[in-house]
């Protein structure tokens, strides 16, 4: 495939939102997504690498595993905006923008780019708001505080700098506006902007990429970075934390390896699932979930694009069975606002807004699996390889080996460390039993190994309309942390018993002697002299770099003895000669 990388946009937001405009965005539903605040940066790589796996016609990304996609359960829980609710749709043209905006916003722009305006003249006129402002002024505050957040985060376009005045029409009426599904407004800015950049043509792309983007850290355990934190609602502002990023993949043709090799196991497909993260999210999220359901167009003004749940039911804990051929909108795709900005829009795509209007009478057949052998139906992947794109690479450029960074290893003497050693401790450390890890593969994921005796309970969602079983628990005996998508154990990397340092691992965790260990002997016996001390370690340290790059190294393979070595102690006062 061609090596190209899209060009991106983002605009966070330098401040918060004042809290003199709490009410109104709660009123028009952008409370929790104004919490996104400047620190994610985007991958144009992923994010590239993720786009050539998009397919136009079902809305999906064909990997391994199978198709999976974004939906509209990932629009509610990692922006936090209303999904259920009217069309955003409506008029785009006013016959005065000027006496639009000093109504609507109180201020008028010194320019106008046709029904555009500068994203930094909103930056620059909006500021900040004193609390003892009258209501006008707060509302008006809050209408533009809601246009950066359209514009610069939510439904960029690829002009890098402008918004679009027909979002303000929308928000005359802050609690009227309130009332429209504006996540699937973001769903379907994002299905049309990834379409398009399937194009080779293309070196652009707009839409929601922060919303993107994290749904492939989310679920691509893989690919992402390390944080240690606990996790935050609306779910995507979890990445503005410190993270870590070594091991990770950056190159587009080691993504793409990395997608190419992944196994089932390795693809999170119900990653809200985890406890974790269900208690951080309201509970008013939760409440109706059949709408992440629904299969039915997402219309926002020209745009029509659907929603292709039936695809990708393994995301909703469902079986997968071979789906229908899916619906066709390809005349839709040309259709934009470019030399139509008179249409009526609401009257034009009246058929589908009518669909719409009556969502729940298009949710799919769900049937909850019991086992990860019935997660499919027996036929489907056999379906899925014959007429998908499970690979992007040929079988031979699949069969190399992947580069990967040269992971930092803990310190040969862990007291050294133990003035520092709260920092590195992973959050997940206070969250129930550890489960030992093991290794990095080949594929780059962390196997965990359980106890052979001791199973895993799996709670099944209570009975609903939704999930139409009985209340049970069920055991699994599975491979790996994301082997079901009901089984999240909780991993806090330690030292394995077989390897002397554990790739990944904490570096404030000390190693455990165990008595007979000749590797441990060496290190207590007395050390031979200086010069010859160097010179063994020196060999011992090259050693240790060629062990790095043989990343196929089999993980029972017997671990060899460490030679006898000398270290000079450092002069300090966290080492004592002992003479």
């Amino acid at each position: 495939a061609e090596d190209r990388i899209l060009e991106t946009y983002i605009n966070n937001l330098s401040e918060g939102a004042p809290n003199a405009i709490y009410g109104h965005l709660q009123d028009a539903g952008f409370l929790y997504v104004a919490r996104m605040l400047g620190g994610t940066k985007l991958d144009p790589t992923l994010i590239s690498a993720l786009v050539e796996r998009w397919r136009p016609e079902t809305h999906t990304f064909h990997l391994p595993c199978g198709e999976c996609t974004i939906t509209l359960e990932d629009v509610s829980l990692q922006l936090g905006l209303s999904v259920d609710g009217e069309v955003v749709t409506g008029p785009v043209l006013s016959a005065d923008w000027s006496a639009t905006c000093e109504q609507l916003l109180g201020k008028v722009p010194n320019k106008f780019k046709g029904s555009r305006i500068e994203m930094k003249w909103l930056e620059d006129n909006f500021k900040t708001i004193e609390a003892s402002a009258s209501d006008v002024e707060k509302e008006q505050f809050a209408r533009a505080f809601i246009l950066k957040l359209i514009g610069g985060l939510l439904m960029p376009d690829k002009s890098r700098n402008l918004v679009h005045l027909r979002w303000l029409l929308l928000l005359t009426n802050l609690k009227e506006a309130g009332q429209l599904s504006w996540g699937s407004a973001v769903l379907a800015t994002l299905y049309r902007e990834m379409c398009r950049a399937t194009q080779p043509e293309k070196a652009k792309i707009g839409g929601c990429m922060l919303l993107l983007q994290s749904w492939a850290w989310y679920r691509l355990p893989f690919l992402r970075p390390r944080v240690d934190l606990p996790y935050e609602f609306p779910l995507v502002i979890w990445w503005n934390n410190p993270a870590r990023h070594s091991g990770i993949p950056t190159e587009l043709e080691d993504i793409r390896l990395a997608l190419d090799q992944q196994t089932e196991e390795e693809f999170v497909w119900m990653p809200y699932a985890d406890p974790r993260i269900q208690e951080c999210i309201p509970v008013k999220f939760l409440a109706n979930r059949n709408i992440w359901h629904v299969k039915v167009p997402l219309i926002v003004f020209a745009t029509v694009e659907m929603h292709e749940s039936n695809r990708v039911m393994r995301q909703f804990g469902c079986m997968q069975r071979i789906p229908s051929s899916p619906q066709k909108l390809d005349d839709l795709h040309n259709i934009d606002l470019r030399g139509r900005l008179e249409e009526d829009w609401s009257s034009f795509h009246q058929k589908y807004i009518e669909i719409w209007q009556c969502r729940y009478d298009y949710l799919p057949t769900r049937e909850p699996f019991l086992t990860l052998e019935l997660a499919t139906s027996p036929d489907y992947m056999n379906w899925f390889r014959h007429n998908g794109k499970p690979y992007l690479l040929s079988a031979l450029e699949r069969s190399r080996q992947r580069r990967r960074r040269r992971q930092r290893r803990g310190p040969i003497n862990p007291r050294s460390r133990e003035h520092v050693a709260g920092r590195s401790t992973s959050a997940l450390a206070s969250h129930g039993e550890s489960i030992v890890m093991q290794p990095p593969s080949q594929y780059g994921a962390y196997f965990v190994q359980p106890p052979p005796t001791i199973p895993y309970y799996v709670p099944m969602l209570p009975a609903t309309s939704m999930y139409p079983v009985p209340l049970t628990t069920l055991t699994f005996y599975p491979q790996s942390a994301y082997a079901t998508p009901y089984n999240y154990p909780l991993m806090v990397p330690q030292t394995p018993p077989t390897t002397f340092f554990c790739r990944g691992g904490s570096s404030s965790q000390p190693p455990t002697h165990k008595k007979g260990d000749v590797r441990w002997a060496t290190r207590t016996q007395t050390q031979s002299s200086t010069k010859e001390g160097d010179e063994v370690g020196d060999q011992h340290g090259r050693a240790r770099e060629d062990e790095d790059e043989d990343d196929e190294e089999s993980p029972t393979q017997t671990v060899r003895q460490n030679p006898r070595r000398a270290r000079h102690l450092p002069n300090c006062d966290t080492h004592s000669r002992h003479r």
